[in-house]
Formats: C-alpha cells, structure tokens, sequence
C-alpha cells in the first residue's frame, strides 16, 4: 500500500509539474502569435516589447521544462515518449488520464510554437530578401533585372540588362 501512495504521489507532482510547463507553453504560444502579428502590421514598438517579453516566456518554459526533467529523472522515469506512455499506464491511478492528457497537450502546443516560430522565420526571411533585392537595385552597378519581380516575390529576367538605375539620366 505504501507503494502505492508513492506511485501516486509521483504522479499527482508530475501532474502538476506538467501543468505549469503547459501554462508557459501556452504563453509562448500566445506570444509568437502576437510576435508574427506585430511583424506582419510592422509595430516597430509592439515588436520590440514583445521580443522582451517572448524571451522571458523561452527562460520560464526553459525552467519548467527542467524542473519536470529533474524531477522525471529523480524517479528514475524515462523521458522517452514509449516510456512516459508505459509509466502512465504501470499502475492504476486516478492521474494516469490526466498525465496522458497533459503530456499529448504539451507536444500538441511544442508543435503550434514550431510552427508559429517556422511562420516567423519565413516571414522574418522574405522581409530581408526584399530588403536586400531593394538595396541592391539602388546600387550604381544593378541591372533593370533586380528592379522586377514576380507574384511569388523572385525577379524576373529581363531580356535587356541595364548597366545603373541611373541610365534615363544619361540620355
């Protein structure tokens, strides 16, 4: 019976250690989620607070991510999802639902933040090709090429290359 109690002990602390790392999942979320609207309506304000606070957010999961880790490793649970899986199902316990409900919230959230964070990149990408394409159509030596682009954002090949922007002022 002892045992038992510490099974379930083990458990109810996991529980709540997954909860709080679910907690700051959700905020990191909610935070590349504003992060990428802030970028897209291009707030220089909005984003700069916003990367402070995304950034507190990261070192808050960090350390709950950790806690939870420690803890799991304290008592000699594997964090291997086929382990985690045989952990909350090796004894009978009120808090083995919760457990499985929590840990596939936390991968579901990792997953919305990958690809959150991935949205950010390319958006963050595109704005500094165009940056760099608009910088170099406004060097003496760019071709007319570098001045045209396509739907898709790429420029398009003219047939007639020109040797500077400055051309017309040469004629």
């Amino acid at each position: 019976m002892n045992q038992d109690n510490e099974i379930h002990q083990v458990k109810t602390h996991l529980v709540r250690l997954l909860k709080e790392e679910a907690r700051c999942a959700r905020a990191l979320s909610k935070s590349l989620e504003a992060e990428r609207a802030a970028l897209n309506s291009l707030d220089e304000k909005l984003i700069t607070i916003n990367s402070a606070q995304k950034q507190k957010l990261i070192e808050t999961l960090q350390a709950a991510s950790s806690a939870r880790v420690k803890f799991m490793e304290v008592n000699s649970i594997s964090s291997h999802p086929a382990a985690v899986n045989d952990y909350v199902i090796s004894k009978s316990s009120g808090t083995d639902a919760e457990l499985n409900i929590l840990f596939i919230q936390l991968s579901e959230i990792a997953q919305q933040c990958f690809h959150e964070n991935r949205l950010i990149g390319q958006l963050i990408n595109r704005r500094t090709q165009f940056i760099a394409k608009t910088i170099a159509s406004l060097s003496p030596t760019a071709s007319m090429q570098s001045l045209t682009y396509g739907e898709n954002g790429n420029s398009i090949n003219t047939m007639e290359p020109v040797n500077s922007l400055f051309h017309l002022a040469k004629i």
